[in-house]
């Protein structure tokens, strides 16, 4: 079993040693996170990548990237470094093979890559009243106030992301324009960003308040949401 043991910096690692090349570029670094996800165990990452990115494996090109393409819910990507002709390879939070990745052309693909990015980072769990609870215990109010802050910050990215997406692929005058596949995708988010968003408030409320009794959990709604270049509605089916 070979282990890492080049930090090229914090979230890049050294896996030259490898030997893995696409397109006639070393993969000369893999993420911390990808890493991880195969132990430590640079000899099965480097089988792995040969094997993903094989001549006739199932792999797609979005931009200048390389993705592999699976029903799960992560994918490798290769990437290519800004600095030095290599390739990167990390993990890509969303499916070409299945769910919204699915219904997105490949000409759009860059953008909806660009958002799964900024929405990875921006993710968090759904707040409850016991992390409020437990930030107390640890770190007072200050803790509190800094846990509800951040959770805040990461909705408003997130929501940012979304709009950026909405405008990177050309919003028509009229939102019934939009393809079928942008309003699906873009719906299916605020779905879930809005879920994200009142555990947040009901948190703060039930940690303040007491308990608040039972919470619904949003399934569909009447909802409306504006961007800077288009409104959308969640309405019943």
């Amino acid at each position: 079993m070979t282990t890492v043991t080049l930090l090229l910096d914090e979230d890049r690692l050294d896996i030259t040693a490898l030997n893995v090349a696409f397109a006639g570029l070393p993969v000369a670094s893999a993420s911390a996170e990808l890493v991880n996800g195969f132990s430590g165990d640079l000899e099965e990452l480097g089988e792995a990548l040969r094997e993903h990115f094989a001549d006739g494996a199932s792999w797609c090109r979005v931009g200048n990237a390389v993705h592999t393409v699976t029903d799960g819910s992560a994918e490798v990507r290769l990437a290519p470094r800004p600095d030095v002709p290599t390739w990167h390879a990390d993990y890509f939070q969303a499916s070409w093979g299945s769910g919204d990745g699915a219904l997105i052309p490949p000409e759009s693909r860059p953008q909806y890559a660009t958002y799964v990015d900024r929405r990875y980072t921006a993710r968090e769990s759904c707040l409850q009243s016991e992390d409020l609870r437990e930030a107390a215990a640890t770190n007072g109010a200050g803790g509190v106030d800094k846990l509800v802050r951040h959770h805040q910050a990461q909705l408003a990215e997130w929501y940012a992301a979304l709009d950026d997406f909405l405008r990177s692929v050309e919003p028509p005058d009229d939102v019934e324009d939009f393809p079928g596949w942008v309003t699906s995708v873009v719906k299916a988010e605020l779905l879930d960003w809005h879920r994200t968003r009142e555990y947040l408030a009901s948190a703060v409320l039930a940690y303040h308040h007491g308990d608040t009794g039972p919470r619904p959990e949003t399934v569909w709604g009447n909802l409306c949401f504006h961007f800077s270049t288009a409104t959308l509605e969640l309405v019943p089916a």
